[in-house]
């Protein structure tokens, strides 16, 4: 029995391994956090509120049916805003908005399992009060690196996993100035340097990367394009030659070159609107951008920005890329089914089979999962999953 076991264990492994490798199926699994089933997005600004329970959704994504079914809801350690993955370990981290612990929140640590559900491995404590955008990378130290920042806490944190994927030790804290709320990763594809975006300082953080332990060191700050533009997030092209740096308050995507060696990044005085409406619109108060993204094939750059006007739609925006990563043209900017709420967060599919022009949108708002698909120059909305009460949806991952 013992060795059936084992044996069913590496089939399993193997079986997964493959799945990441080829996508040969049809199918493939999603994984959608919430904000919590008591969530205010005015009381959690200051990062003080309980936001009450957190739950994790299983979607399936069906290339051949276009389509989107929910699988699986499980109760969650917390409510996770921001998902990363850890494919070697099949393992995902969240940003944990659970009760303060001595004033601080949490990180939590979940096996994928062989349909796609996920349990809790285990949870640890957060720098500060509201833990945001984090970012896995497998390369670095002995198992994987996971590395986060907090929104309200001007801080981030680097921790190193063990062999099963569990978030083990803190290996270094890093500290910003008071003004700091920080959102955001990337990191070149030559994991030489990460990119920390600051709305509340106004800043890009370069930082160098040394993978052997994957700490990191701080190289130099770099200004969007206007005073205010807020950077939230960024994406950088697979060559490595271009950063796009989503301004939350500036409505704008803002091209930099990146100096291969310094890490250095260097505005080339383009910039795109992220609405309809132009790079300095009359009802710039009225929206907030959130995500920007690069789609699997290099082709295609989005992004997307909410409406903070409940009935107001938010929008989502797309340019093509030439094959050297800059912007070649506009392609469309579409009203969101919904304002977005806090959310909105659009995440393309990693893959490059029949997937390669898919994309995830998740609401807060109305509370939904809304799968898309790139067809020819237009974004077409080819299913949409409800998933109330709990203040769904954040931010989600692909699984496989």
């Amino acid at each position: 029995m013992f060795l059936q076991l084992i044996f069913q264990a590496l089939c399993f492994g193997v079986a997964v391994a493959q799945a990441q490798d080829s996508h040969g199926s049809s199918k493939h699994h999603i994984l959608v956090g919430d904000f919590g089933t008591l969530y205010n997005q005015t009381l959690m600004l200051p990062g003080t509120q309980d936001v009450g329970k957190g739950f994790l959704y299983t979607l399936v994504v069906d290339t051949e049916a276009k389509s989107l079914t929910l699988t699986h809801t499980t109760p969650a350690a917390a409510a996770h805003p921001w998902l990363s993955i850890n494919r070697p370990a099949n393992v995902v981290y969240g940003s944990g908005w659970s009760p303060p612990i001595d004033g601080r929140r949490t990180f939590s640590s979940y096996k994928i399992e062989r349909d796609f559900s996920v349990s809790l491995i285990n949870t640890v404590t957060s720098c500060g009060t509201k833990p945001i955008a984090n970012d896995f990378i497998a390369e670095a130290g002995e198992h994987g690196v996971f590395y986060s920042v907090d929104f309200v806490t001007p801080c981030g944190e680097v921790w190193a996993v063990d062999e099963r994927g569990a978030l083990e030790t803190k290996i270094e804290s890093i500290g910003f100035s008071n003004v700091s709320t920080l959102h955001g990763f990337s990191t070149t594809p030559d994991l030489k340097h990460m990119y920390i975006t600051d709305l509340g300082a106004n800043m890009i953080h370069s930082f160098s990367l040394d993978l052997d332990s994957g700490l990191i060191t701080l190289q130099g700050n770099f200004t969007p394009s206007e005073l205010g533009a807020g950077p939230r997030h960024s994406a950088i092209t697979s060559n490595g030659a271009f950063i796009y740096v989503l301004d939350e308050e500036g409505l704008r995507v803002d091209q930099f070159t990146i100096d291969p060696a310094s890490g250095a990044l260097h505005y080339t005085n383009t910039s795109l609107a992220a609405t309809p409406f132009g790079l300095s619109p009359a009802n710039s108060t009225l929206y907030w951008s959130d995500e920007v993204a690069i789609s699997s094939d290099r082709l295609t750059l989005y992004a997307s920005t909410r409406s903070k006007v409940e009935g107001f739609s938010g929008f989502i925006s797309a340019w093509s890329l030439a094959h050297d990563g800059s912007i070649s043209d506009a392609l469309f900017t579409i009203p969101t089914p919904a304002n977005g709420g806090t959310s909105n967060i659009i995440t393309v599919s990693p893959w490059s089979d029949a997937s390669k022009n898919m994309l995830i949108l998740t609401d807060e708002d109305t509370d939904f999962v809304a799968l898309y698909e790139l067809q020819g120059r237009e974004l077409v909305l080819l299913d949409l999953v409800n998933i109330t009460g709990t203040h769904c949806c954040s931010g989600s991952v692909w699984l496989d």
